[in-house]
């Protein structure tokens, strides 16, 4: 049973926690926050966790929003399958502490992987066994 909520929060909103992880998300999808969510649900069930996505697709009405909250993020999850070009952008931006989920834009991820500064996975539950295996 979580002890703390998580509040999910979506342009043109902004709330700065005192404590507890900023995520952003970078995706259009609702399953893919709903999976992120659920990941931290299970690592933070104790802490109040803060949920940053642009509520739809990622535009230029919300790019410059999407890249302040990235900026005080602690991590940042891209959908890599669904990126449209703007994303990809705020998404290459400082690479420390992204994650990239996605298997099918598998040019994309060879590049991406060129550089070895990111982090690149299938999937949430590939990154979620990832982080819990880091953890023992």
């Amino acid at each position: 049973m979580r002890e703390n909520a998580i509040y999910t929060v979506t342009p043109p909103d902004m709330m700065l926690p005192v404590d507890g992880p900023i995520i952003t998300i970078l995706s259009p999808r609702k399953e893919f926050v709903s999976e992120v969510e659920q990941l931290y649900e299970t690592l933070f069930n104790t802490t109040s966790v803060t949920i940053y996505h642009p509520g739809g697709k990622i535009t230029d009405s919300n790019s410059a929003w999407l890249l302040s909250m990235i900026n005080f993020s602690d991590t940042t999850y891209i959908d890599l399958d669904q990126l449209n070009d703007i994303g990809l952008v705020l998404s290459m931006i400082n690479p420390e502490r992204k994650v990239f989920i996605g298997e099918k834009k598998t040019n994309l991820i060879k590049l991406l992987n060129c550089s070895g500064e990111y982090t690149i996975m299938e999937s949430i539950k590939d990154y979620a066994d990832y982080c819990l295996n880091m953890a023992k």
